[in-house]
């Protein structure tokens, strides 16, 4: 009698949980926001090494004059991150607006104690997306997994870094750490501190105005794309229907939906190239197993697909062509397609795409290769994995 009561109470849960889950999203869906935002012009650097993005992202704020807003979907508790936070101390203590933002769960190691000690210092802190009832379980899995910094309205960041040691290579699971920042100037900047502003507005209440741009024109084309877990699997689907030669895909994780993995396989059948890179070891529980029948699938129709093996892969890029590329903080899965708040930048200058090119393809070279040799090698617990990883979906 007593499992009987046990199974039956785990029985009620797990449908409450799946309750919650619906109508959550539901109410998602017809709440959605959306900023659309017209092509624009900016120019650009990129960054794939942590230690050289922080070195100027620091200067940068340290040399503020006007503002800064900086946002970071995850902070940690490490020297990196408190020599980050005691830079917008110091800028606050002159005098300058400073406003931090994190992600209510991912950034959770932003104590009461840390807080108190930034608004002591002048920096004005809040948490986007703070889990709260109704549909608690769907808002638990509902995140802004936004990067966005901007200073003085002139320069912007955006990418896949969070602020932590991990994304210098100083963790003894993960070593070296592959992602991909942009630091841009001109008219995108604008659009940023617009996205930026949303999300502060979310959080606290306050509505503001980004600083005018100081330039009218750049010579690159940009986009940025807000996305809200609403619109990512069109905007991918447009970039695979659109390819006539080459799809480059780098992600952490992929687990793409029917509709996308469909597109791909008709891109193959085209004669579209595709090369698809995700990371040997996982930093979450069953996503490289999700992974593995996509890839199998698209392997099997003429894919060619890699393993990163020379630390952990987080760069977040398609490339299409060698004519258009996409870098931001999206992943190719379900969280950053129907859950999570995302934002993409959108480069379409042909010398920065064949240099990206190249640093993708150097590191294909060292990759490992997903064939069949490494799939009759899996060992029992992934091939179990893979099957709870089947269930999991919605979540990955």
């Amino acid at each position: 009698m007593f499992y009987i009561i046990l199974l039956l109470l785990a029985a009620t849960l797990i449908f409450l949980l799946f309750l919650d889950f619906k109508f959550g999203r539901s109410r998602h869906h017809k709440q959605a926001r959306t900023i659309p935002l017209e092509e624009t012009t900016g120019s650009y650097h990129l960054y794939k090494n942590g230690s050289r993005l922080y070195e100027q992202l620091f200067r940068d704020i340290s040399e503020a004059e006007k503002q800064v807003d900086v946002y970071f979907f995850l902070i940690e508790n490490d020297y990196i991150a408190e020599n980050f936070l005691q830079v917008l101390k110091n800028k606050a203590a002159e005098g300058v607006p400073v406003r931090l933002m994190g992600d209510r769960v991912a950034s959770f190691k932003i104590t009461k104690k840390r807080r108190e000690a930034l608004e002591a210092a002048g920096v004005r802190f809040a948490f986007a997306e703070t889990p709260g009832f109704p549909y608690f379980f769907y808002r638990l899995h509902r995140r802004n997994h936004r990067k966005i910094t901007v200073i003085d309205g002139k320069i912007g960041y955006v990418g896949g870094f969070n602020i932590g040691k991990a994304y210098i290579g100083e963790t003894s699971k993960f070593g070296d750490w592959r992602d991909y920042h942009i630091r841009s100037f001109g008219p995108v900047v604008h659009q940023l501190h617009t996205i930026f502003l949303d999300d502060w507005y979310l959080a606290t209440g306050e509505k503001d105005e980004p600083l005018p741009p100081t330039e009218t024109e750049h010579p690159y084309r940009m986009r940025v794309v807000a996305t809200d877990g609403v619109e990512l699997e069109q905007e991918f689907r447009k970039m695979i229907d659109s390819a006539e030669r080459e799809i480059l895909i780098g992600t952490p994780y992929f687990i793409p939906t029917p509709t996308l993995q469909d597109a791909l396989k008709s891109a193959l059948k085209r004669n579209v190239s595709i090369h698809i890179m995700i990371p040997m070891k996982a930093d979450h529980p069953f996503v490289k197993e999700a992974a593995v029948p996509y890839l199998k699938e698209l392997k099997e129709a003429g894919a060619d697909i890699r393993f990163f093996d020379a630390g952990f892969y987080h760069s977040k890029v398609i490339m299409i062509d060698g004519q258009f590329a996409d870098i931001g903080t999206a992943n190719f899965d379900r969280r950053s397609f129907f859950l999570n708040k995302e934002i993409n930048t959108y480069v379409y200058d042909e010398a920065f795409i064949e240099d990206l090119r190249d640093f993708y393809f150097e590191d294909v070279a060292d990759a490992v290769p997903f064939d069949d040799r490494w799939l009759k090698k899996r060992s029992l617990g992934t091939r179990i994995n893979q099957k709870i990883a089947v269930l999991l979906r919605p979540f990955l």
